[in-house]
C-alpha cells in the first residue's frame, strides 16, 4: 500500500458518517481546470456545505495532509505529476446569491458570469469590470481578478472566511491588503462568501455594457481555446502581452501548447498539451522579455503540484 493510499483511507475512515459530500481518489485534475492540463490529485473532496468544509479541513489538518482549494480552476496550471494531497473542490457548494437594496451577497462557488448576470437583472451596476473573467467568485477575489475597467474587489464590502481550524471570520475590504492581482488572506483561509455594494442602474444599459465588453474580448483574446487566462501580470505602465509580441514570440509552439497568435499574454492548449510544454513557453517568454527589454515579468497564474508522476 502506497503512502497516498494509506492516508486517503485514513481520511475516508475519519470522515465516515460525518461528511455528506463526495470524495474521489486519484481524480485527474485536467477535468477540473480551464487549461485541461495536469495530473491527478491524491484525493478530491466535494463538500456539501459549510459544515462539510469545516469537517474536511479539520481532518486534513489532523493528519498533516497538504490542501489545495479549487473553484473553477480558471487561473491555474496543475503540473503533470498532479497534486500530492487533498483537493477541496468548492464548485458544487456555496452557490447562494441574493440582493438587498444595493448589496449583493454571493457564495464563493458562484460563477463570475452568474454573478454578473444576476447583478444586471437586479439593475445593480459596478461589476462590469469582471465581464469575461472565468471561474468562481472565491477564486476571482483571491486573485483580485479584473480587466482594464477594474477588479472584482472595487466594490467589495466584506468576505467571510473559514480557516483550517474551522473558525469563521468576516473581514472588511480595508482589512484585506488588496493590491494588483492580490489579496492578503490569512494563511489557510478559505473564502466562503462575499458582499458587494453597487449602484442603481438601468438593466438595459448594464447588459449593453456587458455585451460590448464580451464582443471586445472575443476579438482580442483566444476565448475559443483552452487557457488559464493571462499568464503574466501587466508591469507598471505597460502590457505583458505587448512585450511578448515585441520580442517576436507570438505563435511560438511547444508540443500541444502555444503562445496565442491572437494575444501574447495567453498560452493555449491546442490539444494534449503537457504542463512542461506550458512552463517551457512561460520561461522562454519571460527570459526573452527581460533580456531584450529589461522588464521582469511576474506570473499571474497559480502553478501547483508536482512536476513528475508519483
Amino acid at each position: 500500500m502506497t503512502d497516498t493510499t494509506a492516508w486517503s483511507l485514513r481520511l475516508t475512515e475519519r470522515l465516515q458518517g460525518k461528511f455528506r459530500g463526495q470524495i474521489l481518489s486519484r481524480e485527474p485534475l485536467n477535468r477540473h481546470t480551464y487549461f485541461r492540463i495536469g495530473g491527478p490529485g491524491d484525493a478530491m473532496a466535494f463538500p456539501a456545505d459549510l459544515e462539510d468544509l469545516k469537517t474536511v479541513l479539520a481532518a486534513a489538518r489532523h493528519d498533516g495532509i497538504p490542501v489545495l482549494i479549487l473553484g473553477g480552476g480558471s487561473n491555474m496550471l496543475v503540473l503533470d505529476g498532479g497534486f500530492r494531497g487533498l483537493v477541496i473542490n468548492l464548485s458544487r457548494s456555496f452557490q447562494e446569491l441574493s440582493a438587498a437594496e444595493e448589496q449583493i451577497r454571493c457564495g464563493a462557488g458562484v460563477r463570475t458570469s452568474r454573478l454578473l448576470a444576476f447583478s444586471a437583472r437586479a439593475g445593480l451596476a459596478g461589476l462590469e469590470a469582471v465581464t469575461g473573467v472565468p471561474g468562481t467568485v472565491g477564486g476571482a477575489i483571491h486573485g483580485n481578478a479584473g480587466t482594464h475597467m477594474g477588479t472584482i474587489t472595487d466594490h467589495l464590502d466584506w468576505v467571510r472566511l473559514v480557516d483550517d481550524s474551522g473558525d469563521e471570520r468576516c473581514l472588511s475590504r480595508r482589512e484585506l491588503g488588496i493590491a494588483y492581482r492580490h489579496v492578503a488572506f490569512p494563511p489557510g483561509a478559505v473564502v466562503i462568501e462575499a458582499a458587494h455594494t453597487l449602484r442603481r442602474g438601468a438593466a438595459s444599459e448594464i447588459r449593453r455594457t456587458i455585451s460590448g465588453l464580451l464582443v471586445r474580448r472575443h476579438l482580442t483574446q483566444p476565448v475559443e481555446a483552452r487557457s488559464a487566462g493571462c499568464i503574466f501580470k501587466n508591469p507598471s505602465g505597460d502590457f505583458a502581452g505587448r512585450l511578448v509580441e515585441q520580442v517576436g514570440l507570438k505563435g511560438l509552439r511547444r508540443g500541444g501548447a502555444q503562445i496565442s497568435e491572437r494575444h501574447g499574454n495567453f498560452v493555449v492548449n491546442l490539444g494534449g498539451a503537457a504542463a512542461q510544454d506550458v512552463l517551457w513557453l512561460i520561461e522562454r517568454a519571460a527570459g526573452e522579455v527581460e533580456a531584450r527589454t529589461g522588464v521582469a515579468l511576474e506570473l499571474e497564474i497559480q502553478v501547483v503540484g508536482s512536476p513528475c508522476p508519483a
